[in-house]
């Protein structure tokens, strides 16, 4: 008793314990993620704390096209004398920009605010069209510290959504449409790229940083696009600023869009057929505006003074980069520039967790993407904001969750490339990343497959079906308060739905079919135009590798057939045209096939108690190995796959019917009847025939003086069949 009680007091001591230390865990992850929350009812967002003011290298100045042509040409002789005076402070000429711009250096750094005190200055006078300071611009990810997060990997945020996962990109489907095209490039403006095991060589690409500090290369501008880490020290990006590793944030992003398929190695990109095109603006503590727009216009294969010219334009350019504040006049000009040369601009809305958007994803002709977690609620580190077009997956825990663990459950996050190097690139490896940087590149990938299929697509056309086809944001979730109406955009990403938009649909009524050999086969199939349109040709091909020529009837109609030839595996396919031009296509496969023919199994007679033993036998024209089974089998009785059927002990006494059938995992035989009779010996005694069972079934061993108790059962039942027969005589005296 006394055992038990310790033992009892024990448990109890150890339950409650856990659960405080529990509750301290829990604690210290909320703390540690801690950030100003957004709207999570009617009310308006607090202020935001104020945080010490970043410094600021220089301005960037473009004069106005017409007034500002003296100020133009002092500038083309690399001089400052005139915008100094103005300014009322030095400054000294850095360089030309693209799209008339041109950087400017202060003697010293300045904070935020006093630059946008002078940039102001400079730009009430006419002779100046934009003056603005080069803000440094950050990547908008978050990394989970926890070692545990990497042995829950998966790419839910692809998947096809279901009541768990509410969040999925619904890709599965959008990927029989297409993996993508060589034809289009997307140009991933970050930290450079990794060469991976995953992912397919990359076009020719660039690194745009200026800052020897910040590229970490030992250089600057340069044509190596590749990444060589972004770690930094303690204090080393600002006073008090943490020491991190290298972030490998620009491979991760190109994962999403672009990792290879079916290859053998885990993971997979959205559109993996694509080019991806490695722009290199972030390093060490961020990237400059003014190498970020040079960076944007040459993507887009737009002249940049100093750099060769970029011979393979992307159509589809991501930002998963930026900063507070409002779309400065430098950003917008370089998105109209890109826009106007084609290009559509996918921008990250930002991680601080307010109802702003950051810049350039606040800017005109952008689309701007916030972020959504695993049960379709905003994640509760994205921003929000009337500029907001829709919302992808980023991972993490939602507004709305309290109890939510990063990492675990609805806490996952996005799964893509890494490396296992922390300051310097090491090994190929996977990352899990949470962000807005995250769900930007669901984004833009799925674009890649919209412009696969329609690269005449413009981005008000793009714009258009994103918004149409998202699925409405989940009830119960942050953007489905009324608070926060219009502040998350149209809904969650649906790639199925904004492919459906483009071209026709197609649904085969029996994608796959196993017939048997001269059987009439319907080829049916169910088609939607995009909406407006209708469907005005039909085609039914059969494959030319084929085993057999097959004749189609009704091959220009959605409902076609044909009469199945010899036995083989046959693809078709069924071509759509619709009025607008637009194609679609879909697959169906029928494999003809002989089912096995069970050969007649011959009668068995057993007396009660014998075994049976017997081997089936099945023909298969096809060559294909049967395999045997029974819907149902007398208590004792087995059947082998091979066919092999075992009674070791046949009881009771009478007449079984068993119904065989053979399969070759395509089709299955007519039954056959195995028929067994199991009869006693009525021409043996009673004593003799429960002596022969209970010599049969004792397997004691002797032993003497009582043999086994089951002979003395049978020997009871002896002499209750006795006493039966004696009744049945008497009762038939008496009729």
């Amino acid at each position: 008793m006394l055992i038990f009680f310790c033992e009892r007091k024990a448990r109890i001591v150890f339950f409650y314990g856990f659960i405080f230390l529990f509750s301290c865990f829990n604690f210290q992850l909320a703390s540690a993620q801690t950030v100003t929350p957004k709207r999570k009812a009617g009310s308006h967002l607090p202020a935001v704390l104020p945080q010490e003011e970043d410094l600021v290298q220089g301005l960037i100045i473009t004069p106005h096209i017409t007034r500002g042509s003296k100020l133009s040409a002092e500038l083309a002789s690399r001089k400052a004398t005139k915008l100094a005076a103005i300014a009322e402070v030095p400054l000294i000429f850095d360089k030309s920009l693209s799209g008339r711009a041109h950087l400017l250096k202060f003697d010293k750094p300045r904070k935020v605010g006093e630059a946008r005190a002078i940039a102001a200055r400079l730009k009430s006078d006419r002779q100046i069209e934009i003056a603005e300071p080069d803000l440094l611009m950050s990547i908008d990810s978050i990394t989970p510290a926890d070692p545990g997060y990497a042995t829950i990997p998966g790419q839910w945020h692809y998947m096809t959504p279901d009541t768990v996962n509410l969040g999925g990109t619904n890709l599965p489907d959008a990927w029989t449409k297409t993996l993508g095209s060589a034809n289009i490039n997307v140009a991933v403006l970050d930290t450079g790229y990794l060469p991976h095991a995953d992912l397919a060589a990359v076009l020719p690409g660039h690194d745009f940083i200026t800052s020897t500090v910040i590229s970490n290369d030992g250089n600057g501008r340069d044509n190596d696009a590749s990444d060589p880490g972004d770690w930094v020290g303690a204090n080393e990006c600002s006073s008090g600023s943490q020491a991190k590793t290298s972030s490998w944030h620009g491979t991760h992003i190109m994962g999403t869009i672009a990792a290879l398929m079916n290859n053998g190695i885990d993971g997979t990109g959205i559109a993996p057929n694509v080019r991806i095109l490695p722009v290199r603006v972030i390093g060490k503590c961020g990237g400059y505006t003014s190498d970020i727009v040079e960076a944007m216009r040459w993507a887009a294969g737009i002249n940049v003074p100093g750099v060769a010219r970029n011979n393979n334009p992307a159509r589809i350019i991501n930002l998963s980069l930026g900063a507070s504040g409002t779309c400065s006049a430098a950003f917008q000009s370089a998105v109209n520039d890109v826009n106007a040369a084609g290009a559509i601009v996918v921008v990250a809305s930002g991680n601080a967790a307010v109802d702003t958007v950051n810049q350039p994803a606040n800017c005109s002709g952008v689309i701007a993407v916030t972020a959504h977690v695993l049960d379709g609620d905003n994640a509760d580190y994205a921003n929000i904001g009337s500029e907001v077009m829709i919302s992808a997956p980023g991972g993490g825990c939602g507004t709305l969750d309290n109890v939510c663990l990063v990492g675990i459950n609805n806490g996952r996050v996005v799964y893509s490339l890494g490396n296992t190097g922390t300051s310097t690139p090491l090994a190929d490896s996977y990352a899990l990343k949470r962000g807005t940087s995250m769900a930007a590149p669901h984004v833009a990938g799925t674009i890649a497959l919209m412009l696969s299929l329609d690269p005449s697509l413009t981005r008000a056309e793009v714009s258009s079906i994103l918004r149409a086809s998202a699925r409405p944001h989940p009830l119960g979730s942050a953007c489905a308060l009324t608070a926060n109406a219009n502040f998350c955009g149209a809904g969650l990403l649906d790639a199925k739905a904004a492919l459906n938009a483009i071209v026709p649909t197609i649904q085969i009524a029996q994608q796959h079919q196993v017939v048997a050999p001269a059987a009439t086969v319907s080829l049916s199939a169910n088609v939607q135009a995009p909406a407006g349109r209708s469907i005005t040709s039909y085609a039914w091909l059969a494959s030319p590798s084929n085993p057999a020529a097959v004749t189609i009837n009704q091959a220009d109609t959605a409902n076609a057939s044909f009469t199945a030839p010899a036995t083989g595996s046959y693809l078709f396919t069924l071509n759509v045209i619709d009025s607008g031009g637009a194609t679609g296509s879909a697959t169906a496969t029928v494999k003809v096939n002989n089912a096995p023919v069970i050969l007649s199994p011959p009668v068995q007679r057993v007396q009660v108690g014998e075994s049976v033993q017997l081997q089936l036998q099945a023909s298969d024209a096809d060559g294909d190995i049967p395999v045997f089974y029974a819907t149902s089998l007398p208590a004792g009785a087995s059947l082998t796959a091979p066919g092999l059927f075992t009674w070791q002990s046949a009881v009771p006494v009478g007449s079984y019917q068993i119904s065989i059938y053979a399969s070759d995992n395509d089709s299955t035989s007519a039954p056959a009847v195995l028929s067994i009779t199991i009869a006693s010996d009525a021409s043996t005694s009673i004593a003799r025939s429960t002596t022969s069972i209970s010599t049969s079934n004792n397997t004691s061993g002797g032993g003497g003086g009582g043999g086994s108790m089951e002979g003395d059962l049978t020997l009871l039942c002896g002499f209750a069949l006795v006493a039966c027969r004696r009744i049945k005589r008497y009762l038939q005296t008496k009729k």
